[in-house]
């Protein structure tokens, strides 16, 4: 998949304004893909984010787009593909990197905050999929952003670790449902990775930094760009045999 200048591939990455989604468009815009750059507009600080990601990759000699859409909304999904379709004529893969956390105590999460989390973290994964997937190239490749938490629970975020357990499995299934186009389905699922999600979670939880990382064998927190090179790696032509799996990226917390 990493190709010449004149043949460059054209990935969509939603919830990529900044964190993991910021670090995955930079990565892939490096190895030669031009990159659709996915936020949702309600907040300044994120339509900034995203148009700085753009101008960097395109100083980088890729092409980028930033595009404002709630990829919950199939109708904005649908306007996000015919935007991508108009400015580079394909695509050719998808990262589903949009979501949300909230911790929360279990008896005190409202219908609505459950909705909330669902509908980021899992619907937006299941339109994308089903709308990219009917025009991206035949054997192209999808990778979803999953956690560690929807592989062994969280109580302190059930309904975030329900989203996740949900896109795995919808992973699983994808990869059967699309494997004669040729088309790969895979999933990364981080641990702790430096982000703003992270602090959430310390101040949520009232730990320190030297707390989590004493439950990491390898003695860190991640990098944004540890979760990018497992993409880039799922997205190129070295994982041309490689579909329906979850690659973890947590430092040995689940092995």
């Amino acid at each position: 998949m990493f190709v010449s200048k004149e043949q460059k591939k054209v990935v969509v990455v939603t919830g990529a304004s900044g964190g993991i989604g910021k670090a995955i468009s930079l990565e892939l815009a490096k190895l030669n893909f031009n990159v659709i750059v996915n936020y949702r507009g309600h907040n300044l600080d994120k339509e900034d984010g995203a148009r700085g990601i753009v101008s960097e990759i395109e100083k980088g000699g890729s092409e980028s787009l930033c595009f404002d859409a709630d990829v919950t909304e199939r109708d904005q999904v649908r306007l996000l593909i015919k935007a991508s379709i108009d400015r580079f004529g394909r695509i050719d893969a998808l990262v589903n990197n949009a979501g949300v956390l909230e911790q929360k105590d279990f008896f005190r999460i409202t219908d609505d905050e459950l909705h909330n989390v669902l509908n980021n973290n899992f619907k937006s994964a299941f339109i994308c999929t089903q709308e990219i997937s009917a025009v991206l190239e035949d054997g192209g490749s999808i990778v979803n952003i999953a956690s560690v938490g929807g592989q062994i629970g969280g109580a302190n975020a059930p309904h975030y670790s329900a989203s996740k357990g949900a896109l795995i499995t919808f992973t699983k299934s994808t990869a059967r449902l699309l494997a004669r186009r040729k088309i790969r389905v895979n999933a990364v699922s981080p641990g702790f990775i430096e982000t703003d999600m992270f602090s959430h979670i310390l101040k949520k939880q009232g730990k320190s930094r030297k707390d989590i990382i004493n439950t990491i064998p390898l003695n860190r927190i991640g990098m944004p760009s540890d979760v990018a090179n497992a993409v880039s790696f799922l997205l190129g032509d070295k994982a041309s045999y490689i579909t329906g799996q979850i690659l973890n990226v947590n430092g040995g917390s689940l092995i």
